[in-house]
């Protein structure tokens, strides 16, 4: 007779590292997780990306890439090469002088750090192209820079970001000559807009790069002037109970009110008022001829406005006319 202990399930097991329950629980989705436990369970083994696509039932494009990509950038897998060659820099990159890692990518430009901004590339590509998950991670693992950038646009969104996300991050950088820190602050833009899909997002690192935004500095700036502009928009639509949304002529006026000819909300408002009070209805040609007097006769206050003599309402109606035609055909043709 002989005695032996039951283990059961028990006699075939694999530990698990501390760090990956302490730090990522929360944060790791099912599909990481997933991949992380197939890795762990075969131990020093290295597979080709077909295989694990089968093994673990990842159908949907970049799924696998998702799931990698958030363990190599945390250090815990490493992604190879045909050779079993961890991926490292390109030699070209090898022998270039290391960048400064700042300390950390912040929103705050209260204290712009003394060093000079990078200077905008010469020539930036002008449209992203598909990166592969092991470029991304290489560039991540490399790059104290990227690598900071990536770890707070996943605090923006607050989970791992998808393949198209992470494409989309790094041509910021790539393929609009963005610096990492203005790259982080374009992004927080776009969400706190409400503008999180990628071509919005490509659109303005599009304007940022043709404009030379390339420092966190003017990157700030920028985010004031249209968070202005935002803001000013909907303070009129709801001042004025405007249900429409405004034509792209309209905009392009409130976006000269405010950037170019520097009205306060409050001045622009007073205008829209005036406009209702003398044509019984909201005309952006006859506000914009009121500002247009008042910054002609250097009116930059509400008192001042109040004792200026109107557009006479005989005098506009004329010009009314027609600018309310070519109004209908602007709304008509490009809707809105």
């Amino acid at each position: 007779m002989g005695f032996c202990l039951n283990v059961g399930e028990w006699n075939s097991v694999f530990a698990v590292p501390a760090s990956v329950v302490d730090k990522y629980i929360k944060l790791a989705g099912e599909k990481p997780l997933k991949l992380l436990l197939y890795l762990l369970r075969h131990g020093g083994e290295t597979f080709s990306e077909d295989k694990l696509k089968t093994e673990l039932g990842f159908s949907d494009a970049g799924e696998l890439e998702d799931a990698a990509k958030f363990w190599i950038q945390r250090g815990i897998i490493d992604c190879r090469d045909d050779n079993d060659n961890v991926l490292t820099a390109r030699r070209d990159e090898q022998t270039a002088p290391a960048r400064k890692v700042p300390e950390q990518l912040t929103l705050d430009s209260s204290e712009p750090s003394p060093a000079k901004p990078d200077p905008a590339p010469a020539k930036a590509k002008r449209s992203p192209t598909a990166v592969s998950s092991g470029e991304i991670a290489r560039r991540i693992k490399e790059d104290g820079d990227i690598r900071s950038l990536f770890n707070e646009v996943e605090k923006i969104y607050g989970r791992p970001l998808r393949q198209s996300e992470n494409v989309m991050v790094i041509s910021l950088v790539d393929y609009y000559g963005l610096p990492a820190a203005v790259a982080l602050l374009l992004i927080s833009c776009c969400n706190k807009l409400g503008k999180t899909n990628s071509s919005y997002i490509y659109a303005a690192a599009q304007d940022w790069s043709d404009n030379g935004i390339n420092s966190v500095e003017l990157a700030d700036a920028k985010i004031r002037s249209i968070e202005k502009i935002n803001t000013t928009e909907q303070k009129i639509r709801k001042e004025f109970d405007i249900q429409n949304s405004f034509t792209q002529k309209q905009r392009e006026l409130i976006k000269i009110w405010t950037e170019q000819w520097n009205f306060s909300e409050e001045m622009i408002i007073l205008a829209c008022g005036k406009t209702i009070d003398q044509l019984g209805k909201w005309n952006v040609n006859y506000t914009n001829r009121i500002l247009e007097n008042w910054k002609s006769d250097n009116i930059s206050t509400v008192e001042a406005a109040n004792s200026d003599k109107q557009p006479s309402k005989k005098d506009e109606n004329s010009s009314f006319d027609v600018d309310d035609v070519m109004n209908r055909i602007f709304q008509k043709r490009y809707g809105g």
